[in-house]
């Protein structure tokens, strides 16, 4: 596995934190696992550790946002890399997501 997954809580949000790179769906199935099971859908995916991605990631992280507003929640991105953060901007995710660069700015977000 290219991927390690870290989770901790805060206050009443889960941050979620991606370490290492995505470069296959076999490399997400302990992020599907632990989404299908999720109950908190206030999230942050801190992506500050997250080497490389592909399209598999990207679309993780598209139905993380479309599960949680289903559910009432919210996903916001925190801390993108140098290399991630172009990604975005070439894929226009930076236009779709809410993106932070700490954990306050999340918790005004989630007060929107």
């Amino acid at each position: 596995m290219s991927l390690s997954i870290h989770v901790k809580f805060q206050d009443d949000f889960k941050i979620i934190e991606l370490d290492g790179r995505i470069l296959s769906e076999v490399d997400l199935e302990p992020a599907h696992r632990l989404l299908d099971e999720n109950k908190t859908w206030k999230l942050v995916f801190d992506l500050s550790k997250l080497q490389h991605t592909n399209s598999s990631g990207i679309a993780f992280l598209v139905k993380s946002m479309t599960r949680a507003r289903i559910h009432g929640g919210e996903v916001i991105i925190l801390k993108v890399g140098e290399g991630i953060k172009k990604l975005f901007e070439i894929t226009k995710m930076h236009e779709v997501f809410p993106i932070v660069e700490s954990l306050s700015e999340a918790k005004s977000v989630f007060k929107q």
